[in-house]
């Protein structure tokens, strides 16, 4: 393992003399696991990275809601590379995304920009709800009024993540967490899907030109946003972070693992737009597409016209041309029409009678 997970006492209390910390420099939430003995020395060691010195993740957790904070430090505390990965997951998102667009629009994207990107802010968006959903966080000590939400918060994100104390995952839990996620990301589709087709359509109502790709209904869009996030979607990215904790617990180079993880992510990434593309029936329109292309089939004849007329000698220009010299037009055009037209000679037609002896 790249860190061993250490609960007992001593352990800890090295990393924080390490680190020149007390457990009064702690937050008083993760004090609060510290003194019951939930955390452990790589979880400290993690903490410390992200919040002793100015970096990043310090500075990403003090600017969200205190909420989403805890949340965002829960993951980073079970996956040290959940930024990372993030960031990733979107730079390949709308890399993808920004491309399909300018390949398949051409040259009406400066017409359809504002569709374009509606398109681009929405696969973005989606992409990171999944990725922190699915993402594996330890979290200690939330307790909710109703059962249900109690029962909720004790399913792992995923069904690779593992267990931890006061968390202990057993297989039912894993499955429940798998049909839970997949109507959470399911609701997140249809929510998506409803208000970017909504927006998408009013914006193509005011267009006066034909549009180069096809727009779904917003019913069609948001019921194909939620079964490709709640279905699709979910099963590829609780494979992926399986993958990433087998490659993170048999390497013992964490580069290694990363490499792995983003090479499998770049090409998920691939074919997760082309699935949406599918699922959400979106696709090019041909009629626009064969309107360019009789364009620019047409240019090159109309060229050849204008450059056969400055060759072409018309027949009226020679026949007054004879008429110069001192032929008469009429003569001309007659001879040359008698010339054309040769008379065809008739058969006579022989009737041939009988004569009979008595006629005669």
């Amino acid at each position: 393992m790249f860190l061993e997970e250490l609960f007992d006492r001593k352990f800890v209390d090295a990393v924080l003399n390490e680190w020149h910390k007390t457990m009064m420099d702690l937050p008083a939430g993760f004090r609060q696991a510290y003194e019951m003995g939930l955390v452990s020395s790589a979880q400290m060691v993690k903490f410390l990275a992200i919040n002793a010195r100015p970096t990043t993740s310090r500075f990403i957790s003090r600017t969200l809601p205190q909420g989403m904070s805890r949340a965002f430090i829960g993951r980073m505390l079970a996956d040290p590379a959940f930024l990372y990965r993030l960031l990733l997951e979107e730079a390949a998102t709308i890399g993808s995304s920004v491309w399909w667009e300018v390949k398949n629009r051409k040259d009406r994207i400066k017409q359809e920009w504002d569709l374009a990107l509606m398109n681009v802010l929405t696969v973005a968006a989606c992409n990171a709800l999944v990725v922190w959903s699915l993402a594996p966080c330890r979290s200690y000590g939330n307790t909710f009024r109703f059962d249900l939400q109690n029962t909720l918060q004790k399913l792992p994100n995923n069904i690779f993540e593992r267990s931890y104390p006061l968390r202990e995952f057993d297989l039912q839990k894993r499955i429940h967490s798998l049909f839970y996620k997949a109507a959470e990301l399911c609701i997140v589709g249809l929510t998506a899907g409803a208000v970017q087709g909504s927006l998408s359509n009013f914006l193509a109502s005011k267009k006066k030109e034909k549009l180069s790709v096809t727009i779904p209904s917003m019913s069609t869009n948001a019921l194909g946003y939620g079964a490709f996030l709640g279905l699709y979607a979910n099963l590829r990215y609780q494979l992926l972070c399986g993958f990433d904790q087998a490659m993170v617990n048999h390497f013992d180079v964490i580069g290694v693992a990363l490499f792995f993880s983003t090479a499998l992510r770049v090409l998920n990434v691939q074919l997760g737009e082309r699935s949406r593309l599918a699922w959400l029936g979106v696709e090019v329109d041909p009629l626009v597409q064969s309107d360019d292309l009789l364009k620019a089939y047409n240019r090159p004849s109309e060229d050849g016209t204008r450059s056969s007329s400055k060759w072409f000698i018309s027949k009226n220009a020679i026949v007054s041309g004879l008429g110069l010299l001192g032929i008469r037009q009429g003569n001309a055009e007659s001879a040359a029409n008698e010339e054309t037209r040769a008379p065809k000679a008739r058969r006579k037609r022989i009737v041939r009678k009988k004569v009979t002896a008595s006629s005669a």
